[in-house]
């Protein structure tokens, strides 16, 4: 099974049921895409060092951005620069979560009319009938402009719907996220065959009585209000191209300034993966503080990458780095020094 970096999808429900749900929207009125003309000069890297090490080693961290235009461009000569002559290049840590036996074509087809049903409310409720009257009415605005007239979504359980809304917002609005930069070291890491390193956790669910561990999680309830509110507050303030243009600017120039200033993307994955952790499911395999073990190793990997390579490259996401208790403020606390990018 392949690397997961998102918790919501380390369970083998939600991995089956994320086959039905990529189905093409409805037709709707086509929006205008955030266009960011030009090419930019590429984001900044932080420069960390430890005061104790007389060889001089160095950890360069590039963030991935926030959500940027599919159709902005960046110029990487800077972050290639030092790919290249990095000793290693340094991922975000991640979870992998596998079957403790092979799950064949056939017993996974077996389990999808199963997974399809856990998507859906228990006892055919509705959106309208499980969130606050405001969010509701909310969604039905989002909906419209990103979902036009899907019915059906209508019985989802608010996770999925809101997983739903946030793919097609991205999709319409022409953004995308995640591994920006990592596809352009990625070719030169194997190139020029540097090592690669993603820390990550291991765990392993019991393949015997899947299909009725998933008819329980298709039972149980969900606290997955916080996840659905926050999903829209996340698809508004992606709907203000002007703001987002300013963001992706900054990132692409190193604004750091103007990034301090703009407030914080809404974040759902914190509470929809939350929400999916306090099933009974998903606490006989995630450990309850899979949070800060997932912070603990990135940074342990981080000071032995320092410690043993002249040059290592570190690719992390912007709001794991810069948040308040994020990575740049754990490693000034364990004694590193750290320049921002100028």
């Amino acid at each position: 099974m392949p690397r997961i970096r998102y918790l919501p999808a380390c369970l083998p429900v939600l991995l089956l049921a994320r086959i039905a749900m990529a189905q093409s929207p409805p037709e709707t009125e086509p929006l205008e895409e955030v266009v960011v003309t030009g090419e930019f000069p590429g984001p900044g890297m932080w420069k960390v060092t430890s005061p104790e090490d007389p060889a001089g080693h160095v950890l360069w961290i590039v963030a991935e951005p926030p959500p940027l235009p599919k159709r902005m461009k960046w110029k990487s000569r800077e972050v290639e620069a030092v790919a290249a002559n990095a000793q290693e290049i340094l991922r975000d840590s991640s979870v992998r979560v596998e079957p403790d036996e092979k799950i064949g074509l056939f017993k996974g087809l077996s389990l999808l009319p199963v997974a399809l049903k856990a998507r859906r409310n228990p006892e055919e409720a509705t959106l309208q009938s499980q969130l606050p009257a405001d969010a509701y009415q909310r969604w039905l605005v989002q909906k419209k402009r990103f979902l036009g007239s899907d019915s059906g979504v209508e019985k989802w359980r608010p996770l999925f719907a809101a997983g739903k809304l946030r793919r097609e917002a991205f999709d319409d609005l022409g953004l995308r996220e995640g591994d920006i930069v990592w596809e352009v070291v990625e070719k030169l890491a194997k190139k020029r065959k540097i090592k690669t390193t993603t820390p990550s956790l291991q765990f392993k669910f019991h393949t015997d009585g899947l299909k009725e561990e998933i008819r329980e999680f298709s039972r149980q309830p969900l606290a997955d209000t916080e996840c659905f509110v926050t999903t829209l507050d996340l698809t508004e303030t992606l709907s203000d191209t002007v703001t987002g243009e300013r963001r992706a600017r900054a990132w692409a120039t190193a604004d750091l300034e103007t990034l301090g200033s703009l407030s914080p993307l809404p974040n759902p994955f914190l509470p929809c993966a939350l929400a999916l952790l306090a099933t009974d499911f998903a606490k006989q395999v995630i450990p309850p503080d899979i949070r800060e073990q997932l912070h603990a190793l990135w940074l342990e990997s981080a000071g032995k990458s320092l410690a043993a390579n002249q040059t290592t490259l570190a690719i992390v996401p912007l709001a794991k780095l810069m948040r308040a208790g994020g990575y740049l403020d754990r490693l000034r606390a364990k004694g590193y020094l750290i320049e921002a990018p100028k």
